[in-house]
């Protein structure tokens, strides 16, 4: 499976049309932005995690991220060291 790495919110709209249904996706830098468009298209949360470090300096919080799991930076090198091969989503 391949982790997906989404830096902006055109970055998801770009993963969605290429990933594997069973593929995760992490949402970093601007792309936490990109969880409400992931939860208003009613995809897997349990595929979905956003860096909980970036989702608080930009303000988002549980209520816009809903049931997406957000992660540390230690579980961000889990889900990198677990997936192959790593893609990068930015525009």
């Amino acid at each position: 499976m391949s982790l997906h790495l989404v830096f902006s919110q055109n970055g998801l709209s770009a993963c969605l049309q290429r990933r594997l249904p069973a593929d995760p996706v992490l949402m970093l830098g601007d792309g936490v932005y990109a969880c409400q468009q992931w939860l208003r298209e009613q995809l897997p949360n349990d595929l979905a995690f956003v860096l909980a470090a970036d989702a608080a300096a930009r303000g988002i919080g549980d209520e816009q991220r809903g049931d997406i799991a957000a992660v540390d930076y230690a579980q961000f090198v889990s889900l990198t060291e677990a997936h192959s091969p790593i893609v990068s989503w930015q525009d």
